[in-house]
């Protein structure tokens, strides 16, 4: 079975390839807080990492990219979304 899996990543088109790399490409336009994805995975790597393991709810990050669309001269902090979000709608994250 681990050929098969690795045969799997392998077999990836070009496309697929390029857009793994691109999806682990780090967001420069943001305050290292800001970069969930990094410090969740370090934290799973690192036995002495962060141990909180929560990412925000992946609407968080669609409202976020609404919101930055909106007004391209404002990044928006989660706690920012999550704050609108409650504020707006009363639902809490």
């Amino acid at each position: 079975m681990s050929d098969r899996k690795d045969s799997h990543l392998s077999s990836d088109s070009l496309y697929q390839q390029q857009l793994r790399t691109l999806a682990s490409v780090q967001d420069f336009h943001r305050p290292p807080s800001e970069r969930f994805l990094n410090a969740f995975y370090g934290s799973l790597s690192d036995s002495k990492g962060d141990t909180n393991r929560v990412l925000p709810h992946s609407d968080l990050f669609y409202v976020r990219a609404a919101l930055e669309a909106r007004f391209p001269d404002r990044l928006f902090t989660m706690d920012e979304i999550r704050a609108l979000i409650l504020e707006i709608y009363g639902v809490e994250y």
